[in-house]
């Protein structure tokens, strides 16, 4: 089996002509470059040299060169294979350097061969394959390997010269593209953000998001969700982010809340988009945010409306109607001229109907109330005690436990605490003592109101918020519930039968602060 020797620097090339010349039944050896190659072959002559031209220690002319000049190795065949050089001038140097061939790349593999198996049966021959002509001297030979060295760099500056002007040019297009881009992303209103895939960090952030999360963006780059907001928000938006790189495709997120500096909490309808590499692999994370928190608001209030339309429209009215029935009822019997005990009746029943005509009335005024005026910050101490002042309940002892309290809601908060109180004198029977305490954990606050009265059965525990109208009950805590839930607050009783009611009101962590006396509360 017949031995060739390839040298080439580039392994990639090396094992395409190892395969080819394997391919066609010969032995093959490589080397990386001239120096090494020499090496090899002066300890283990081969039958045939390919070799590459440009390449490191020492190139293939200069390998030619000595090769020719060896003894031992200047009868075997020496074969140029080159996609570098390839002027007509560069294949005449190294045929006056002694080479047998001189192959430009690529080359059929058949054709390769072909010539490979004819240089090796020459070689085999009586034919000398030394060098073909005489060379003249050592400097002429350096003179005419100058020239193909300065031609070829010369080759090489144009050449690079003209990548030089096309890479500034495409840089220049990529700069003006990137400066347009930049316009377009800091002018969109919408809060625009791009994230490493890797570790969810910041790495872009726009001008409208700047405004709305009320942080300079050079403090957002390189930190995540878990520096900037609570950690329950942290915790949604980074299991979010995790699901669309895990899917690899867009995800809508049609509500979520954010805590900001300075606007409080916004509700934002947000998209978020894997930026993926060539390969498929999520690089970057793109968020696209819209701050719809007016339109929730509008949205809200013209449900509540709706729902309070509604709500007069089939109870207060249906009340009012009822009253007016028995009204008109009562008074065609006491047209009859009754006397005594029955007139009395009759009176009391028409009294009674008035009250309850009264009291639908307000019901309807301070429900029709209900979010008209924007909630606002209270004192939770002094809007208790105003509210508490208007009742009985000032016979009880107090323990109230709030100071420097402030909750954000309705302004008819005070209804709220002026109900809780008249239940306590209705029917918080045997009743000596109420108490005002709140408590806080990790996703909020709440507030309990208790007293150690009788106490709510179970079973009534639901019931009392609802207003049960054909029995004219439950207005009061109905009222309280509805007032709240304005800024999401909730309410609910936990007390034990028999030892006393206990109501929580639960507050949003952002629906409360905390002023210190005598310090004047942001607005």
């Amino acid at each position: 089996m017949k031995r060739i020797l390839i040298v080439d620097d580039i392994v990639a090339n090396i094992y395409l002509l190892e395969s080819i010349l394997k391919g066609y039944g010969f032995s093959v050896v490589s080397a990386r470059n001239g120096s090494e190659a020499l090496e090899k072959a002066r300890n283990t002559p081969p039958d045939l040299i390919i070799s590459d031209i440009l390449m490191p220690v020492m190139d293939g002319f200069e390998l030619c060169r000595q090769w020719k000049a060896d003894p031992r190795l200047n009868t075997i065949p020496f074969v140029f294979y080159t996609a570098t050089y390839t002027d007509p001038r560069d294949e005449q140097f190294a045929m006056s350097l002694g080479a047998e061939r001189f192959i430009v790349k690529p080359q059929k593999p058949e054709i390769l061969a072909q010539i490979v198996r004819e240089l090796i049966d020459e070689a085999m021959g009586d034919k000398t394959f030394s060098v073909k002509r005489p060379l003249g001297d050592e400097m002429e030979i350096l003179r005419q390997y100058n020239e193909v060295l300065f031609r070829k760099l010369e080759s090489k500056v144009m050449q690079l010269h003209a990548d030089i002007e096309e890479r500034t040019r495409i840089e220049v297009l990529l700069s003006e593209n990137e400066k347009f881009l930049d316009t377009i992303i800091e002018n969109i209103p919408d809060m625009i953000f791009v994230k490493d895939a890797q570790d969810l960090h910041f790495v872009r952030f726009n001008k409208a998001g700047e405004a709305l999360l009320g942080v300079p963006r050079g403090e957002m780059y390189g930190r995540s969700d878990l520096d900037f907001f609570p950690r329950d928000q942290a915790d949604f938006f980074i299991g979010k982010d995790r699901e669309v790189l895990n899917k690899g495709h867009i995800l809508d997120i049609p509500r979520e809340t954010i805590q900001t500096r300075q606007k409080g909490a916004r509700i934002l309808h947000t998209k978020k988009i894997p930026i993926t590499t060539g390969d498929g692999e999520p690089k970057y994370l793109l968020g696209i945010s819209e701050d719809i928190t007016e339109r929730v608001v509008i949205e809200e209030a013209l449900a509540r409306a709706i729902k309070k339309l509604n709500f007069l429209n089939t109870i207060t009215f249906d009340e009012i109607q009822n009253a007016a029935f028995s009204l008109s009822g009562y008074l065609e019997l006491i047209n009859k001229n009754p006397t005594g005990e029955m007139l009395r009746k009759y009176i009391g029943k028409l009294n009674s109907s008035l009250q309850s005509m009264n009291d639908s009335l307000n019901f309807a005024k301070i429900y029709q109330d209900l979010g008209l005026r924007p909630p606002e910050w209270q004192n939770v101490m002094y809007t208790f005690l105003f509210a508490i002042s208007h009742t009985d309940i000032q016979t009880l002892s107090r323990q109230v436990e709030v100071e420097g309290l402030e909750i954000y809601a309705d302004p008819l908060l005070e209804r709220v605490f002026l109900e809780l109180a008249e239940n306590v004198v209705k029917h918080g029977k045997g009743a000596t003592a109420i108490s005002l305490q709140f408590e806080e954990s990790d996703k909020g606050m709440t507030l309990f109101f208790e007293d150690n009265g009788a106490g709510i059965p179970d079973h009534m525990k639901e019931r009392i918020f609802v207003r049960r109208f054909e029995e004219r009950k439950g207005s009061g805590l109905f009222l309280a519930r509805e007032i709240l839930s304005i800024t999401d607050i909730t309410i609910r009783e936990t007390g034990v039968p028999g030892k006393g009611a206990r109501f929580e009101i639960v507050i949003p962590m952002q629906s409360y602060r905390f002023v210190t006396k005598g310090e004047s509360a942001p607005l």
